[in-house]
């Protein structure tokens, strides 16, 4: 029943679209390293756990979720994941001078001063 279950739900767009972002995100992060001169083999391998783990949690749940009924709510947290992974493909993408709109990146940096000034500091020590 588990095998139907895995074949019936995946691939589902969602995770697709997280599967994406996640792999924009983990080339535009070594690259970003590269140009600032930040690459640290230690930090890509922490980022590349975190990235795979990003994706191999939500791939070995959903088939239970689903399975009791719950496959909007895992639908959700694959979105949540989406939006979190876009926001990091964004930060870098900017990171490295690539073409963007001056007023979103503006939005941007005006968000990340805010959760600055909120919490004392940004995600810029942990992200790759």
């Amino acid at each position: 029943m588990m095998i139907k279950l895995f074949e019936q739900s995946w691939p589902t767009k969602y995770y697709l679209l997280l599967v994406a972002l996640v792999f924009a995100d983990l080339v535009l992060g070594f690259g970003r390293a590269v140009v600032l001169h930040k690459f640290n083999s230690t930090i890509g391998l922490v980022g590349i756990i975190k990235h795979v783990m990003i994706l191999l949690i939500p791939f070995m749940l959903y088939p239970f979720v689903a399975a009791i009924g719950y496959s909007g709510v895992a639908d959700g947290i694959i979105l949540f994941l989406v939006m979190s992974q876009g926001g990091s493909v964004l930060e870098n993408w900017v990171a490295l001078g690539l073409p963007f709109k001056a007023e979103w990146k503006n939005f941007f940096d005006d968000q990340k001063l805010a959760q600055k000034t909120q919490y004392g500091s940004t995600d810029e020590s942990n992200h790759q």
